[in-house]
């Protein structure tokens, strides 16, 4: 009686089964991506601030706010560029603004190109909305970047293409796009009518300094929607804010938002009082963002002089709350096996990259947002736990 596109599988893996056997009170877990439970709070007097009198009266507005809409328009006008309000739409999540993105331009069928590596929660939208996945490859030599020539050729293979999507920085490899790639990606997908989505929940923690090219600095030629939210933003997940922000050439901005007014009337999914407050929330966003690139810097460098003179090594980032451990590629060991290792073996919580679509050799993902304390010792662990597989195997006591 149910449907077949949500017939997942939920069947615990063995990584899965040995964390449910493990002792909670001595695992170190480098895999937290919220804020709220590894020390990030705003002041108190934030969350009073949520209740406000106006929140009394119900007035939907299909896009939003008009106070909401402009206070991100002030949040991009920070970044070098005020959009125009209108040209912002309003949501719960960052997964709902893709979700009213593919429903506006994607029929049953059609395809959306994702980068590969990246986040899995793609696979789950694009198949609630009945859309094929193809992954475009990035590439890894020092840094990453897209395979220009992979994606010409896919596009050139993928004649249902109606957009492509750009994580910047990307979940988990953390790059921005370089100066080249935004122009290089207009180049390609204006004259296709493929549209751009830009997902930048991220944009706001550098890990360094650097350029970061994004469409809503700079309108392209082709039609593009830039991603965001409250989640990120301002490390507040469980006020449940996102916004798209549509750019590009004037006809297709206008049809767009036409078409997305009637999507969001749907279902109104944005609540007063988060709106409400909005301009508050997004005027704290800049301290706490302050302080969880103090702990995601400090904790790379810790990560990086620990791997040092190892056989992990920790691949280049930019930015985002998210480390890439290259794990060494000895006894038969994918990801999956070094997880499940580093678990009963030390207490070590890891993510396998097989679950970003990031295969051999084997690497796996941790959390920068982890306390520094539980960090130190993981690092204690990791390198004493490579050490031993090293010298006698994975079977050793």
């Amino acid at each position: 009686m149910f449907s077949r596109h949500t017939a997942w599988s939920t069947e615990p893996s063995r990584l899965g089964r040995a964390l449910a056997d493990t002792d909670r009170r001595t695992l170190l877990d480098l895999t937290i991506s919220n804020p709220t439970v590894v020390g990030f709070t705003h002041p108190p007097a934030l969350y009073r601030e949520l209740c406000d009198e106006r929140s009394a009266t119900y007035d939907p507005a299909s896009l939003g706010l008009d106070s909401a809409r402009s206070a991100v328009a002030d949040y991009y006008a920070a970044r070098g560029r005020r959009p125009d309000p209108a040209h912002i739409g309003l949501c719960a999540s960052s997964s709902e603004a893709y979700s009213h993105l593919l429903a506006l331009l994607c029929d049953p069928g059609d395809a959306v190109l994702v980068p590969q590596p990246g986040y899995p929660l793609l696979r789950v939208i694009a198949e609630l909305a009945h859309v094929e996945l193809v992954p475009y490859p990035l590439l890894y030599d020092g840094t990453w970047s897209i395979d220009q020539v992979g994606l010409r050729e896919i596009l050139a293979a993928t004649p249902r293409a109606r957009a492509l999507v750009v994580v910047a920085p990307n979940n988990p490899t953390g790059n921005y796009l370089h100066p080249h790639e935004l122009p290089l990606l207009d180049t390609l997908l204006a004259p296709r009518d493929i549209a751009l989505l830009c997902d930048e929940v991220f944009h706001d923690y550098p890990l360094r300094e650097g350029p970061r090219q994004s469409p809503a600095l700079t309108p392209p030629a082709c039609l593009a929607f830039t991603i965001s939210g409250l989640s990120k933003v301002a490390a507040l997940p469980q006020l449940k804010l996102a916004w798209w922000l549509a750019s590009g050439p004037d006809p297709l901005v206008r049809e767009a938002i036409a078409r997305l007014e009637i999507i969001a009337d749907t279902y109104l999914s944005a609540a007063t009082p988060v709106q409400l407050a909005l301009p508050r929330l997004l005027a704290a966003a800049p301290a706490m963002q302050a302080q969880i690139s103090a702990r995601t810097r400090r904790n790379l460098e810790r990560l990086q002089l620990a791997c040092r003179a190892t056989a992990v090594t920790v691949l280049d980032l930019d930015a985002g709350w998210t480390a890439l451990l290259r794990m060494p590629a000895v006894h038969d060991l994918d990801d999956a096996a070094w997880a499940l290792l580093l678990l009963t073996r030390a207490g070590i919580l890891t993510q396998p990259a097989q679950l970003y679509d990031l295969h051999a050799p084997p690497h796996l993902a941790v959390s920068l947002l982890t306390p520094e304390a539980t960090l130190d010792l993981a690092c204690d662990r990791l390198r004493a736990t490579v050490a031993e597989v090293l010298a006698c195997g994975p079977c050793c006591p």
